[in-house]
C-alpha cells in the first residue's frame, strides 16, 4: 500500500478545448483507458483527497472523482488552479493537465515532499517551467484572484509575485531516467508516438 502524502491533494485540470487534437484529449483512449483514468490512478494512490475541475462534469462520472467548475470560466489553466485551491480542504495541490499520462508518482512525491516555505514547487527546465505539473499553496490564492479579477490570465505573471521553489531538470533527473514524465498529448500523432515508445 503506497503511503499518501499529507497535506496535498492530488488535481487534474480538464478544463483545455482540445482543438489541435480534434477531439476531447483527456477520453482519447491509451493502452486501454482514457488519458484521464491513467492519470487519475495514480493521483488516487498518492494523495488522501482528489479533484477534477471541469465545465463538463458530465463527461467525467466514470471516474468517480469529486468535481468542480472554473469561477472564472474560459480563463486558462490559472483559473482552474484558482477553482481547485478554493475548493479542497488540504493547504496544497499537486496539479496535472488531463494530457499527462506519463505523470511520475516518485517525482510527485519528490515535488510534495521538498521543504520551505514556497507558494509554489515548480519544475523549471531549460526550455521554461512546467505550470501544470507543480505543486501550490492556499497561500498563492489571492494573488491568483488579484490576477484574474484583473482579467489577466498569463500563468507567468502570477509567478513574478510569488515565492517559487524552482526544481531544476538536474534535481528530476535524480527521480527519473528522463524527462519524458513531462510529456503532453496535443495532437493525434503525440499519441501515436506514446504508442510506439510502448508506455
Amino acid at each position: 500500500m503506497t503511503q499518501r502524502i499529507n497535506q496535498v491533494a492530488g488535481v487534474i485540470l480538464a478544463g483545455g478545448k482540445s482543438s489541435r487534437f480534434g477531439s476531447n484529449k483527456a477520453l482519447a483512449l491509451h493502452q486501454g483507458d482514457a488519458l484521464i483514468q491513467t492519470i487519475a490512478r495514480r493521483l488516487a494512490a498518492l494523495f488522501p483527497e482528489t479533484l477534477l475541475i471541469t465545465n463538463t462534469p458530465e463527461e467525467y462520472g466514470f471516474l468517480g472523482w469529486p468535481m468542480a467548475k472554473d469561477r472564472y470560466p474560459d480563463c486558462g489553466p490559472l483559473a482552474g488552479i484558482h477553482a481547485a485551491l478554493r475548493t479542497v480542504s488540504q493547504p496544497r495541490i499537486f496539479v496535472c493537465g488531463c494530457d499527462m499520462p506519463l505523470v511520475n508518482p516518485d517525482l510527485i512525491r519528490f515535488l510534495c515532499e521538498l521543504e520551505g516555505d514556497h507558494d509554489i514547487v515548480l519544475p523549471w527546465l531549460d526550455e521554461g517551467p512546467e505550470p501544470l505539473y507543480a505543486v501550490y499553496s492556499k497561500k498563492a490564492l489571492p494573488i491568483i484572484e488579484e490576477q484574474l479579477s484583473k482579467n489577466q490570465y498569463k500563468i507567468g505573471m502570477v509567478f513574478e509575485k510569488l515565492r517559487i521553489r524552482k526544481v531544476t531538470a538536474e534535481e528530476i533527473l535524480q527521480i527519473v531516467p528522463d524527462l519524458t514524465t513531462f510529456q503532453n498529448i496535443n495532437h493525434q500523432h503525440d499519441l501515436a508516438r506514446l504508442a510506439a515508445m510502448g508506455v
